[in-house]
């Protein structure tokens, strides 16, 4: 059995004057969607994290979390 990836979440952060912080879930079906997803992000949208899920080569399934720590943001 070889690995395979179920789903790919990327949870963004923007920082609004009157809304605050906000997070926005995106799932995407594979990695390649994640990449073209993570092409077309606004200068808005700070990643925070991003979390894989698959199966490892013995079928067991398997979740991969990154944590980004977010810069400052703020008024220009």
């Amino acid at each position: 059995m070889s690995e395979k990836v179920y789903e790919v979440k990327l949870i963004t952060r923007q920082w609004d004057r009157q809304r605050g912080l906000t997070e926005t879930e995106h799932v995407f079906p594979t990695l390649d969607a994640l990449f073209s997803a993570c092409l077309n992000l606004t200068h808005r949208d700070l990643i925070e994290r991003l979390a894989i899920r698959g199966q490892d080569a013995n079928g067991k399934e398997r979740t991969l979390n990154f944590v980004f720590q977010s810069v400052t943001a703020g008024p220009r």
